[in-house]
Formats: structure tokens, sequence, C-alpha cells
């Protein structure tokens, strides 16, 4: 049993130094000993072969006498390294079809030494070096010759023995002045260069080398090969699956692939430096991109025709009204090119030719070279419908079993003088603008250059007793610079009051129609009397060169955001629960655990109906810290642009 164990291991050693011992007799044989390469090399005509050396030609011609090889100029070419392989794949598939017979036994080990070499670092090193000194030898060409002259009147001697209309026309135009004076100047120009100079030719960029190719191993005829170079960033480029074929989806702004003009949307990914595409998947094939860089080698059939120009290329400005990470959208084509933003953000849309996704850079990072894909407005506006219908079915039947085991819905009464620190209560009769259907994706914003006789209106918004009654009286200190709007109401005059200084008195007829005018950004109705802050109030202190401080509800913001007024919004937020229960105690003032607990449910509240609308957020933990970051804000406002509803400038 031994015994033929051990004969079993001799006999596949045997083997296996057989086959290396073919592999190594091969290498070693020098192509200059092929007698098919000698045959070659002395005919006349064909491409020179480089292996070729003039001395052994000499040798095994057994002459003296220069070969016509010798005489003849060395044409150099340059190898890719995915065609060698590709042709090696090729000749073993042929091998395959043809299999053993047919005097061929011997070629296959030869065809696996030379992929195991092409395999080799060592191989690939070379050839790099190789493609390199051929790609300068091809930019210069040796020195042009003073014969044009001579060379013409050879031509013309030539044709004086030809009896043809052609042969006429054409010595008419070469006998002509302007040809003569043509070749005298170069023969001129030519002398005047040193004996050893040669002339520079300037190299196509590789990264813009294009060809087109038959290739039928694809069944096309039609493939074009183009050369990229990458960076460790990414190509900017997306790809999807038609079929088994990779196609190209989109070309991102700024990218490698969009500044070399080679690559196009549409067009079918063959191979990437010799890796075959067809077949694998987009998560496939971006994992090979990304271990990829350097010059990509790409062969594609290009796009059947080129997709119409949308028109659409100018710069888009959009404020975002909501958060998005890439990373969490499983719909997003390509991650590594997605941007992520927060709600307020404003981008910069340079590109809406996708209809699902669009090529942005947010604000502040315009420096980047490559754009960064978004949601467009129409898909997250179909997604965000999608989601909220679906959470709407999962929660009615919830409703309905809570319908059941408590048989009535406890209703919350509405606390009166709730939201009253400008001294009446406000919002007794509201109308409610607020829409809770609406989905907010986009608004198209453009930038707005301070003016010095027109201030924006500064808004305080927040839940109550967090203390923006007291910032607005800080800013109204300054009265040389802030002023208050004088309100409307529809009581009578008391003896000490003077109208349009205290109140502006009119009548509670015209208070009701400018009601239903919406002239009103709030009003309320107090001990059957109506107060309110109209739209002309707050557009006189803005003539007056003054800016306006006001503290209103949200739902005063509509109207004043539609006006000519362009309000700067702040959201004067509460802390966490503990900090604000130690400035309660800091300060000395008395609070309930529930009064705490009410005022962050109300902030939360309005910054989800409402957050969309604030331009600034301050945290009120220190009352002297919030109003000197206010001010500060507002002393910026009157010095740098600031990014607006696109409506506010397009209608000045």
């Amino acid at each position: 049993m031994w015994i033929s164990i051990n004969q079993e291991q001799i006999r596949k050693r045997k083997e296996e130094e057989d086959r290396l011992a073919a592999q190594n007799e091969f290498l070693n044989r020098s192509l200059r000993g092929s007698r098919k390469l000698q045959a070659l090399e002395s005919r006349a005509q064909g491409t020179i072969n480089d292996a070729y050396s003039d001395d052994e030609a000499v040798e095994s011609s057994g002459s003296t006498t220069p070969t016509v090889a010798a005489e003849k100029e060395i044409v150099h070419t340059t190898y890719g390294y995915g065609d060698l392989v590709a042709s090696v794949q090729r000749l073993q598939l042929q091998l395959k079809k043809a299999g053993t017979g047919g005097g061929l036994s011997g070629i296959e080990g030869r065809v696996a030494a030379v992929q195991s070499l092409l395999l080799s670092p060592q191989f690939g090193k070379a050839l790099a070096v190789h493609n390199k000194v051929q790609a300068v030898r091809a930019r210069t060409i040796p020195r042009a010759q003073c014969n044009a002259q001579s060379a013409l009147r050879e031509c013309l001697d030539a044709l004086a023995n030809v009896q043809t209309a052609y042969a006429a026309e054409l010595a008419t135009l070469l006998t002509g002045y302007e040809l003569e004076a043509l070749m005298v100047a170069h023969d001129g120009v030519i002398s005047t260069l040193p004996p050893d100079s040669a002339i520079s030719v300037s190299p196509q960029p590789e990264s813009v080398t294009r060809s087109i190719i038959s290739d039928h191993r694809y069944g096309e005829d039609n493939i074009k090969i183009i050369k990229i170079e990458k960076s460790t960033e990414p190509l900017g480029a997306t790809v999807r699956n038609d079929g088994d074929a990779v196609v190209v989806g989109r070309v991102v702004r700024g990218g490698a692939a969009h500044q070399s003009g080679l690559l196009h949307e549409g067009d079918e990914i063959l191979e990437v430096n010799g890796v075959e595409m067809r077949g694998k998947s987009v998560n496939t094939v971006c994992d090979i991109l990304q271990t990829m860089d350097g010059e990509l080698t790409f062969l594609i059939v290009p796009a059947s025709q080129a997709k119409a120009h949308s028109g659409r290329d100018s710069i888009l400005h959009v404020r975002a009204h909501f958060d998005y990470d890439p990373e969490d959208d499983m719909y997003i084509p390509c991650r590594e090119l997605g941007i992520s933003f927060q709600k307020g953000d404003v981008l910069h849309v340079i590109s809406q030719e996708d209809p699902n996704w669009w090529q942005a850079y947010r604000e502040g990072e315009d420096d980047q070279t490559l754009a960064g894909l978004i949601p467009s407005q129409t898909f997250q506006h179909q997604r965000e419908s999608m989601r909220l219908a679906a959470e709407e079915r999962m929660s009615k039947p919830q409703r309905k079993s809570s319908t059941l085991l408590c048989g009535k819905t406890a209703r919350r009464k509405k606390k009166k003088g709730a939201y009253s620190e400008g001294g009446y209560p406000m919002y007794a009769n509201a109308v409610e603008d607020y829409d809770p259907d609406e989905i907010l994706t986009y608004e198209e914003v453009s930038l707005y250059y301070p003016r010095a006789n027109s201030k924006r209106p500064i808004v305080l918004i927040g839940p109550p007793n967090i203390g923006r009654h007291e910032l607005r009286q800080r800013l109204m200190e300054d009265a040389e610079r802030f002023a208050a709007a004088i309100p409307h109401t529809s009581r009578a005059r008391k003896e000490n009051e003077v109208d349009g200084q205290d109140y502006h008195f009119i009548t509670r007829a015209q208070f009701e129609a400018d009601i239903l005018s919406r002239k009103f950004v709030e009003h309320g109705e107090y001990e059957k009397a109506y107060y309110g802050t109209s739209l002309d109030a707050i557009r006189s202190v803005v003539n007056s060169g003054k800016i306006c401080v006001l503290n209103l509800h949200p739902q005063s913001l509509k109207i004043l955001r539609t006006s000519d007024l362009k309000p700067y919004v702040v959201f004067v937020a509460p802390p966490s629960l503990e900090k604000l229960r130690q400035k309660k105690i800091r300060n000395g003032e008395t609070y309930k655990e529930e009064e705490l607990k009410d005022i962050i449910e109300k902030a939360r509240e309005m910054e989800d109906k409402y957050g969309h609308f604030f331009d600034m957020v301050i945290i009120n933990n220190d009352t002297e810290r919030a109003y000197h970051q206010l001010l500060s804000e507002i002393n910026s406002l009157e010095r740098e642009p600031q990014w607006v509803p696109a409506a506010w400038v397009k209608v000045i």
C-alpha cells in the first residue's frame, strides 16, 4: 500500500517537472531564433519587428551586406496590457475549440507559460517602462531636409512623361508662383535649424486618447477605446444595468469623466483595463472601479445617438427643507457621489437633466471640483408622499381600536393668553394658515444685498415664557436704531392716548374689513375689542430707516413672508429640561415642572410646523448671551448679502 502511494507521488512530481521544463524552455528561447520571423524580417513590406537586431540578421544570412530591414526605419509601438491579456485569452479559447488534434498538442503549455509571464509583476513594470519610452520617442520626428525644391523638380520631370489631362492640371498647379515660393520658404527655414535638431510633436493628452476598433468578441462593429486619468477621487460617473450590459447612467460635473469629454450617458462599458464588465452588477462594477486609479482604458460602445441637450444648465439655488444623508438612501445610484445636507442648507444645483437626481454643490463648498448627487424635487416629493400614505395606513387600525377602548377622545382646551407677551392676547380669533399635508422639499432662493434705506424687520418666534419679550426690550433700548410697530385697535381712545402714537384707533367695522383683506399679520379680540399689528404699521417703521422688532406667533409668518417686507425670522428656543430648570433657579423665578415640560413641547411643535420659515435659531440658556448673539446677527444683516426666497428678489 505504501509503495503504491509513493509511486503515485513520484509520477505526479515527474509530470510537474516535465511541465516546468517545457515552460522554461519556451521562456528561454529567444524570438530572434524563429525562422518565420527571420523570413518576415527579410521582406521589403510590413511592420519591422524590433526584436530582430541588425547583427543577428547578418549572422543568419552569412553575409556582410546590410539587410533591407537594417536600412528601414524601426517602427516603435506601445502595447496595452489589457490587449495582451485579451489576445492570450482569445488564443486559449481557440485552442479549446480546436482540441488537442491537428499538431497543436504542444502549444497549450507554451500559451500557459506566456500567460504566467503576463501575470508577473516584473512584466507589468517592464511593459510600463517600454510604453513610456515609446511615447517619448513618438513625440519627435527626424529633422526635415532642405530638398523641397528638388523634390518639386523631380515631380515635374515625372509628369513630363505622362500625357493625360490630370497630369497637365497637376503640372499647372506645381509650376504656380505661390507653390514655388512656398518651397523656397520651406527650404530657407529648414536651413536655419541646427544640424542635429529634431521637431517636437505635441502629444495628444493621454486622458483624451480615443480610437475606433472592430471587436467581434462582443458582436459589435463600432467599439471605442478611451483612456481617462483617474485620481483617488471617484471617476464622476454612475452606471446602471440594462440586461447584461453595464451602461453609463450619468456623468457628474467636475469629475474626471466629465473633464475628459469622452464618456457620455448611454455608453455601454465593455471592459476597463482588460476586466470584462458585461454581466456584472452595478455594485460589482463600482467596487472594481474603486480599486483602480491612474490611467483607465475603457472599451465602450458609444450611445446610439447623443442625448438631446435639455437647455437647463443655469444654476438653481435652493434651500433644503429636510435633512438628507446618502448613506441612508437605498435608491441613490452611487453613495460615494451623494452629498449630505441639513434643513436650512443652501444648495447650488448645476444640472437637472436627470429627473430623479440633481447634481449640486453645498453652499461654502463651491471650490470642490466634483459635484454631488441630491434627490430632485419631484423624486423627493413622490417618495415622501408614499411614506406618509404608508404611515397613515399603518395608523388607521390603531386609531380605530383606541376609539373603541376609550369611547371618547379627550380634547385639550386652549389656554387663553398663552401668547400675550405683546400686552394683549394674540390670536383669539386667528385663522390657521398651516397646512399639515404640505410636503416640504426645496425652496428657490436668491442673494439679497442689504439696503441702507430698507432694513429687514426682525421677527422673534418662540414658545411662551422663553424670554422673547426680554430680548425685544433690550433691542428697543437703542431707540435710534430699533422701533416697534404701532398696533391698531377698535376700542375707544382714552383721554391720555394719542392716535398714531399709542394706537391707531379705527372702527370695529373697518377693523373687520381689514381682517378680511389680510392687512393684519396678527389680530385678536380682548374684552370685545380688536387689537392687531398691520402690514402698514410695520412698513411705516421700515420707511423711517429703523429696524422693526416684532414678537409674533408663527401663524403670522405666511402673511408677513408674502409681503414686500422681507422679514428675518429668529426662533428663540429653550435649552434642555435640566438647563431650563437651572436657569429658572439662577434668575430666582418660581416654576412648575409641568410648565417647563410644556415650554419644551411647544417649542418642538413650532419647529416641526414652521421650522422652514426660520432664518436663525437661538437657544436662550442665558439672556445676556442670547442678546449679544442676536445683535451680532442683526449687524451682519446690514453688511453681508443673504439668501432669501427668490420671489423677494424678482419682485422688488
